[in-house]
């Protein structure tokens, strides 16, 4: 078996706003599990599972503060990417929730992707590929 990523385990200062975000952009994706953990470390916290039976986003409640900005040299996570079957609807349902598009990555033959903040401060990469050729996709030279 090929390894893969499962999931991404992320702690937010308010994970309804990331939970509304990402079930926002992906109706298909559900909140599989949930928890809570009365002393996580001296807090409490609450967890979720955000995704589908393949891969998902766990979302942990309790974070101090925001997610550190993609744009400063600070450790953390700069973004999560994502991959849509029809980007344009995916931009579409996010705008219509009231999201903007922060950016557009640079236009490439093989793939298109655009960049929301949620608001928590964590960027998203949703990404459309317009071919099954992996060679292709993966090409950074263009």
């Amino acid at each position: 078996m090929k390894g893969y990523v499962e999931h991404i385990n992320i702690k937010v200062s308010q994970p309804e706003k990331t939970i509304h975000f990402l079930l926002t952009a992906l109706p298909e994706w559900t909140i599989r599990g949930e928890g809570k953990i009365d002393n996580w470390f001296g807090q409490p916290m609450h967890w979720y599972h955000i995704g589908d039976q393949d891969s998902y986003v766990a979302i942990g409640s309790g974070g101090e503060g925001q997610v550190p900005d993609w744009q400063g040299n600070a450790s953390g996570i700069k973004h999560v990417g994502i991959v849509v079957e029809r980007i344009d609807d995916t931009v579409a349902k996010l705008k219509s929730a009231g999201y903007e598009v922060d950016h557009w990555s640079a236009e490439h033959p093989y793939r298109r992707s655009v960049y929301f903040i949620d608001d928590n401060n964590l960027e998203i990469e949703f990404i459309e590929y317009l071919t099954d050729d992996r060679a292709l996709r993966n090409d950074y030279s263009q």
